[in-house]
């Protein structure tokens, strides 16, 4: 239309300048009505002439642009035509206007299992192929909403013979101001191979997490079932062999209680330190009886792994030993005091103090020969940690106070 309006135009324009200039000029140079008539003549012919010519290049030009724009256009389509046929996600174009469907990707036939002609002819048929408990929703969505944009819909097919697939949706709405209509469009990626692989990682994980529930039970019992011969060796053993039976009970009863723990909570990985340090303190407290002395804990509910836990424990274990077999042999009121704080990064601060007799003077705690006190400095290089302090004061008090690296540091190392 656009081409026609501008060749008409040009030769309109044409027309009137040739015609008012022709005639102009004939009037001026010829006065002899016979030479008038000829020159009109002439003048008619040579318009005639020139305006083919015109209108014949005006027209190839008009030709030649819409030619281009014609392959142009179906250059794009052949580009779009192999994109959907290449792409591995369903298209559906939909034209509000005329509400059919305007353009289908063939991969839209593989996901619905429909052929692209049973599509065209009825798209009520991707509804039937909805699953019944996503149906209402899904239709909801599909007809009513057709203006909106939507991310991420998850819906099931459910096809003839039983199989289930997932699709994830996601609908774009785009209006053509030019040609005054609306284009809804939806990109729907099939899922099943993903949920369904994902269903069985769910399943294989609560598998593991039964047998690794086990295993943690298992070993709990099998170091109880050790602690009971130990226990039935102590009672006939001579008193020095009793009380090494006794500490080593102490050792592995700390080392039971973090499979205890582990069998007993959410995620198996880790335990909390509260939990673990109250529940160890107890036992500990209960096997030598010492309910005269008070014991005083600040621990952080902060998760441990085994790996920080166990190390942590045993370190307790002898300090707390030590306190309940040599510190408090008078009335005096036996206090002990536990401080634990856990950084996010697992940077760890131990803080353990007894009010009781102390080491004799001038001892050199960190090179005592004492078993006990070697396993506290063995594990605490264990756990990567360090001394800040460790004294004591006789007849008034001990004080261990360690600090432990971050676990991420330990693995770079």
């Amino acid at each position: 239309m656009k081409a026609a309006l501008r060749v008409s135009l040009i030769y309109f324009l044409l027309g009137v300048i040739w015609i008012f200039v022709s005639d102009h000029l004939l009037a001026l140079a010829i006065y002899q009505m016979d030479s008038v008539r000829f020159a009109q003549s002439l003048k008619g012919w040579f318009f005639v002439i020139v305006s083919a010519f015109l209108i014949f290049f005006l027209l190839r030009r008009e030709i030649l642009r819409e030619y281009k724009t014609i392959r142009e256009k179906n250059q794009n389509e052949l580009l779009y035509q192999n994109i959907l046929e290449q792409v591995q996600d369903s298209v559906i174009v939909f034209n509000l206007k005329t509400w059919q469907i305007e353009l289908l990707s063939f991969q839209t036939a593989k996901f619905f299992e429909l052929s692209r002609e049973e599509i065209l002819k009825d798209s009520r048929l991707l509804i039937e192929r909805l699953h019944p408990e996503d149906r209402d929703r899904m239709s909801d969505i599909w007809m009513n909403h057709l203006t909106e944009n939507f991310v991420g819909i998850l819906f099931r097919l459910k096809l003839p013979d039983g199989r289930v697939k997932w699709g994830l949706e996601n609908r774009l709405y785009i209006y053509d101001e030019e040609e005054k209509e609306g284009r809804a469009i939806a990109i729907t990626t099939d899922i099943t191979d993903y949920i369904d692989k994902q269903s069985r990682l769910e399943i294989s994980l609560k598998e593991n997490k039964i047998l690794l529930t086990e295993v943690h039970h298992r070993v709990k019992n099998n170091l109880a079932v050790i602690i009971s011969f130990m226990q039935l060796q102590s009672y006939t053993a001579p008193k020095e062999s009793a009380v090494i039976l006794e500490q080593s009970i102490a050792r592995i009863k700390a080392i039971a209680l973090v499979h205890e723990k582990l069998y007993g909570s959410r995620n198996l990985a880790t335990l909390n330190a509260l939990e673990y340090i109250e529940s160890l303190v107890e036992n500990i407290k209960l096997m030598y009886m010492r309910m005269d002395v008070s014991i005083n804990l600040e621990i952080d509910s902060k998760e441990l792994s085994p790996a920080d836990a166990i190390p942590l424990g045993l370190i307790i274990t002898e300090m707390l030993t030590n306190s309940f077999r040599h510190a408090f042999p008078s009335t005096k009121a036996a206090l002990i005091s536990i401080t634990l704080r856990v950084q996010d990064n697992g940077e760890m601060e131990l803080i353990y103090m007894d009010n009781g007799k102390g080491f004799p003077e001038g001892s050199d705690i960190q090179k005592a020969e004492s078993v006990g006190l070697s396993v506290i400095f063995s594990l605490c290089s264990q756990l990567a940690g360090k001394a800040v302090d460790v004294s004591s004061a006789p007849n008034e008090r001990v004080c261990f106070h360690f600090k432990f690296e971050s676990k991420k540091k330990r693995v770079l190392e």
